[in-house]
């Protein structure tokens, strides 16, 4: 059976990490939403063609043109994209438009952005590419979703598959689930969230993508070993999943010796991660939602920072919750859950 390799990736998020295989450096934000740094589009898409493009279709084509980019590539053999909230906000504007005009002068633009596979569409479109597009739309289990069927191309023949996620902020988004209690209530450093003992996460925006062959090219390529999704309210599955992902991939916990975790200072929540924890006592130990904020799709910031943390062997310190960032790395773990109930699993090595 083929190996899948990670050859090419990019992300961009609250923290500098566009174009770099390491963060720039870490900022520190006194208050949330975390909003992404977004860089230049014209290095891809005209600025005439982009004006008229979202903030989520602009992070979206800019992670997945430059992932390609570093990755040597012009065309993947593969586009497809994960989204938990999907183009809500073109949704929400044209159902705007179109009550506060009596029905009477529907905006088009946003009707044709508000479908949730615009992302991928247009990532097809700047990169002239008529190849396999699909769009994972499932909550906290959508970047996942993608890359398991990124690897299921790769293994049947598939050669750079283009594979990422992306999910903004909007003002409805942070409303309602501010309700719910997804998000702190005031404000919140970033940099010490993590110790926080009250409910809620800092709310987060990014995207990441990431091109995958059956070949490694290039000193930055890291191979995906497996990966795993479930949906488990209860969590008692988690420690089996493990187990049967290790095995599987024939490994054994002692083998991990960086395990990144999505700590994202809800008290409660982050207790699943302290269970996980327990498992692996001689890995040092990361987080990174203190760093990106909390999404549907934040995970992918998660596999970035795993890839980068075995690409360069090293994480910026303020990630390290146990043991040395510097490493050097050789396979790390990244378990993440949503609310409690969507749980993902990544593996990989160098």
């Amino acid at each position: 059976m083929s190996k899948t390799y990670i050859i090419g990736a990019s992300a961009i998020g609250a923290q500098p990490v566009f174009d770099r295989e390491t963060p720039e450096r870490v900022v520190a934000y006194d208050t949330h939403p975390l909003s992404a740094i977004m860089p230049d589009l014209s290095r891809y898409i005209a600025p005439m063609k982009s004006r008229r493009m979202t903030r989520i279709v602009r992070l979206g084509i800019m992670g997945g043109m430059n992932a390609m980019e570093r990755a040597g590539i012009k065309a993947p053999g593969a586009i497809i994209v994960g989204t938990g909230d999907g183009c809500k906000h073109s949704t929400e504007r044209f159902l705007t438009n179109m009550i506060e005009h009596d029905e009477q002068v529907p905006d088009p633009t946003a009707f044709i952005g508000s479908t949730h596979n615009s992302v991928a569409g247009q990532i097809a479109l700047a990169a002239g590419s008529n190849v396999y597009n699909y769009t994972y739309l499932h909550r906290g289990l959508s970047f996942t979703s993608a890359l398991m069927d990124g690897m299921l191309h790769v293994k049947e023949g598939t050669r750079n598959a283009l594979v990422g996620a992306v999910d903004v902020i909007t003002p409805d988004f942070i409303t309602t689930q501010k309700l719910s209690g997804l998000w702190k209530q005031g404000a919140a450093r970033n940099l010490d969230v993590l110790h926080s003992t009250d409910r809620g996460a800092l709310a987060g925006e990014g995207s990441a993508f990431f091109v995958l062959d059956s070949e490694p090219r290039g000193a930055s390529s890291v191979e995906v070993l497996s990966a795993d999704l479930f949906f488990d309210p209860n969590g008692a599955s988690v420690e089996r999943r493990l187990n049967e992902m290790l095995s599987g991939s024939q490994h054994k916990a002692e083998d991990v010796d960086l395990l990144i975790l999505g700590y994202n200072g809800d008290a409660i929540e982050d207790r699943a991660y302290d269970r996980v924890r327990a498992l692996f006592p001689n890995a040092a130990i990361a987080a990174y939602k203190h760093l990106t904020g909390e999404y549907y799709t934040a995970n992918a910031q998660g596999a970035w920072f795993t890839w980068s943390a075995l690409a360069s062997r090293s994480l910026p310190v303020e990630c390290m919750l146990h043991g040395n960032a510097s490493g050097p790395f050789r396979t790390a773990l990244l378990y993440d859950h949503f609310q409690r109930k969507d749980h993902s699993l990544l593996l990989m090595c160098r």
